[in-house]
């Protein structure tokens, strides 16, 4: 079993990130009401509120009063059961809060939203005609994983590896993912996962965060936790004092604690 736990960015400022946060607490509020009801019930919610490429493209009637397209952006709010649920937060967690640092509440707020619009564009187009329910925020956290690997590939990810706990660089741990999701894309077909959203969300995080970034953003950049200078949090580092700071060196590891 690998399974991330929390990451090491020398990069992030002190921000509170109140977009994740409220989009956490927004997926689990959602799970905790449409869990409760009947499954009957659930399943027919899920065919109005989550998206259906065959109903997306019209080729069957809309089950609601709902605009269709509505669905594009209520799916990303909907998961299959628990384990979804709290997978998805969980990278959430770990990944949202450096993007919405770098970027800023409002724009990663946007950037989540188009993100998720972008994977449910592209899974409509890879079954156009599938009669069966996208529900899920993966697609949007995809392009939130594709945005880290972009502007923080050095920070360390701790990993859950058989039960050992190891600092894992970031574009390590990403790159593996996204190479899984295209392996499965062509061998996993009908296992229920939707791999298409899963790129198609990652491509639009990967193509935005190049035009959404401040300007101080770069990319690939890589910086050792003690060579990072403590200016006023208010104030970002310019270009050139980033460019000052020299690489991470292969052998400094995470040592932080998480509760």
């Amino acid at each position: 079993m690998v399974l991330p736990l929390y990451d090491d960015d020398p990069l992030e400022g002190k921000t509170v990130p109140y977009v994740t946060y409220g989009l956490i607490a927004t997926n689990m509020v959602v799970a905790v009401a449409i869990f409760s009801i009947p499954t009957a019930s659930y399943n027919s919610l899920l065919h109005v509120v989550g998206l259906v490429p065959a109903v997306e493209i019209r080729s069957l009637p809309g089950p609601s009063a709902l605009p269709r397209d509505l669905s594009l952006f209520t799916s990303m709010f909907l998961h299959a059961n628990w384990w979804h649920l709290l997978g998805n937060m969980l990278f959430l967690w770990i990944f949202g809060d450096n993007i919405e640092d770098a970027i800023g509440r409002l724009r990663f707020f946007a950037f989540y939203i188009l993100c998720g619009l972008g994977a449910g564009a592209v899974f409509v187009l890879s079954v156009p005609h599938a009669t069966y329910p996208l529900v899920g925020a993966s697609g949007a956290i995809a392009g939130v994983m594709a945005a880290y690997l972009l502007i923080r590939p050095c920070a360390k990810i701790e990993v859950l590896i058989s039960l050992i706990p190891v600092a894992v660089p970031a574009y390590l741990v990403i790159g593996l993912w996204m190479a899984i999701q295209f392996f499965y894309v062509q061998t996993q077909a009908n296992d229920g996962v939707a791999y298409w959203a899963h790129i198609g969300g990652a491509i639009a995080g990967g193509l935005l965060i190049l035009v959404m970034r401040p300007p101080h953003i770069g990319l690939f950049e890589c910086m050792s936790p003690s060579d990072v200078p403590s200016p006023d949090p208010e104030k970002p580092l310019s270009t050139t004092e980033r460019a000052a700071i020299p690489p991470w060196p292969k052998q400094n590891k995470s040592a932080r604690s998480q509760s």
